[in-house]
C-alpha cells in the first residue's frame, strides 16, 4: 500500500524543509515509514487528530516540533 503526504500549503512544506538538520533528519524518517506502512505509526511516531489528519511529533538535538498533516492513500 502506498500512502501519499499532502502539506496544507507551500507555505507549510517551505516552513517543514527549514526545521533545524536534527529535526529535519527525523521528521523524513517518519514520513518515509508513514509512505510504506501508513500514517497510524502510533506514538512516539504519529498520533490520531480525527479526520485524516495525524500529528508528528520530531525529535532532535535541536529540540521538539509538533505538527499536523493530512496522510491520503495513493494507487
Amino acid at each position: 500500500m502506498l500512502w501519499t503526504i499532502t502539506f496544507y500549503s507551500d507555505k507549510v512544506e517551505k516552513e517543514t524543509l527549514d526545521f533545524p538538520s536534527g529535526i529535519l533528519a527525523h521528521t523524513i524518517h517518519i514520513m518515509e515509514m508513514i509512505e510504506e506502512f501508513g500514517p497510524n505509526l502510533g506514538k512516539p511516531h504519529t498520533a490520531p487528530m480525527g479526520d485524516r489528519l495525524f500529528e508528528i511529533r520530531a525529535k532532535g538535538k535541536e529540540g521538539i516540533r509538533s505538527f499536523a498533516f493530512c496522510c491520503c492513500y495513493s494507487k
